[in-house]
């Protein structure tokens, strides 16, 4: 058992950052050693406090891609960190995972299930909330989706990406107008994608695997 736990809370949402310090206070096995609002102040306080855990917002200033956030994990030494994201990033999740961060909870998930969050990570364990465990789930089966489509198909789903028209992607790929209108319609379908941005991240994927 771990009876005592540091962590830092990093979130730019000042009343957010004071929910997450009572509700994380409330568990009389964590301290709070610090609270801050930027990736500059957070490596910072990181280095200087040596934290068992550091609870990090998704939208952090400072923490612009992928790139940065594997950067700020190697450089948080046995600290391990856990992502709190927002709904209308939920795309991004599939690429965070590649970050090889402790932990991802979702912003709206219950007080018990953020005290369990760090203390699994703290012992060590790998956690995912219950509304990252169904997006990862998701993310599964639409890259499957994905490398089943042959190259007419991936064609057609970076035209959508570049923001071709159907008229466009029916010249740019070859296929009429109505296959694509009826493409698009069944992509939704499938994948639940509504955004540019997710179907990007999953054209980013099979670039990575390829």
């Amino acid at each position: 058992m771990i009876g005592h736990i540091t962590l830092i809370i990093a979130h730019n949402h000042l009343v957010f950052r004071a929910i997450l310090h009572h509700i994380l206070q409330s568990y009389a096995g964590i301290c709070i050693l610090a609270r801050v609002d930027s990736a500059v102040e957070l490596l910072k306080k990181t280095k200087e406090l040596a934290p068992d855990v550091v609870l990090v917002e998704l939208g952090l200033p400072g923490m612009a891609d992928v790139a940065a956030w594997q950067q700020f994990v190697a450089h948080c030494g046995n600290a391990k960190v856990v992502v709190s994201w927002h709904h209308s990033d939920a795309d991004k999740i599939p690429g965070m995972m590649r970050a090889s961060c402790a932990g991802y909870i979702a912003r709206d998930a219950s007080p018990a299930e953020y005290v369990y969050a760090v203390k699994q990570v703290a012992k060590g364990k790998e956690f995912y909330c219950t509304q990252t465990q169904k997006l990862r789930g998701s993310t599964n089966e639409i890259a499957n989706f994905a490398k089943s489509l042959d190259d007419k198909w991936l064609r057609m789903l970076y035209c959508i990406c570049i923001g071709y028209s159907n008229k466009e992607t029916s010249a740019a790929t070859g296929l009429k107008e109505n296959t694509v209108k009826s493409y698009r319609k069944k992509l939704k379908s499938i994948t639940g994608f509504r955004s540019v941005a997710a179907l990007e991240q999953m054209l980013k994927g099979i670039g990575d695997e390829k």
